[in-house]
């Protein structure tokens, strides 16, 4: 069958399973823990995305509850300010005052980030952003309808552990992981291909 939705994915989980039904009442767990596992490990150009932030009185601001990871943060002056990511006992020590100055350094602490010197201005904020999730039986996302099977053997891969076939577990994760090798290998090459090409012109 076709694996294009979450009732699609829980479906398949069963009939992998040698049709264990019983495990349908916990199907939803496996969708969460293999969705928790791919977001540990993919940062494609897929879930790169943006936005602006608008920064407090203290310098600070929310970061997206769907980050991951950032890319570039930058001050939107014009032009452009890129902003260096240090770690936020370097930030204390460096500006232990919250005075306003053209902004050098960016930190994340928690859930915000904080920019140091303080700033009026708003903040270009690039991100690899956690895979969407599914909830309702005809929810679906961009890797499901892509790449059914990273999620499929994820999934598979939990239900082995949770009725204890180690050997089925291990199976299924491998199965995940060339994958998610392919996957990662692809998308360099969707990313890189034409700056290799150039390169490649280059003479001694």
């Amino acid at each position: 069958m076709a694996i294009q939705t979450l009732g699609d994915l829980k479906a398949s989980i069963a009939d992998w399973m040698f049709d264990r039904q019983d495990l349908a009442a916990v199907a939803g767990d496996f969708v969460t823990l293999c969705q928790a596992d791919l977001n540990r490990v993919l940062r494609t150009r897929r879930q790169l995305t943006s936005a602006t932030l608008t920064l407090g009185s203290d310098g600070e601001a929310d970061i997206p509850a769907d980050y991951l990871q950032f890319r570039e943060v930058a001050a939107i002056f014009n032009p452009r300010r890129v902003l260096e990511f240090v770690a936020p006992t370097y930030q204390d020590w460096a500006y232990p005052y919250k005075f306003a100055d053209l902004p050098n350094v960016f930190t994340i602490s928690g859930a915000k980030l904080i920019v140091r010197p303080k700033t009026s201005a708003d903040i270009g904020f690039e991100y690899w952003a956690k895979l969407p999730e599914m909830v309702d039986e005809t929810d679906s996302n961009w890797l499901l309808q892509e790449h059914p099977g990273l999620y499929l053997y994820g999934c598979l891969k939990h239900a082995s552990i949770y009725i204890g076939n180690q050997g089925r577990a291990d199976a299924m994760a491998n199965a995940q992981a060339g994958l998610i090798d392919v996957l990662v290998a692809d998308d360099r090459l969707g990313v890189y291909s034409r700056a290799s090409a150039r390169m490649s012109r280059r003479g001694p």
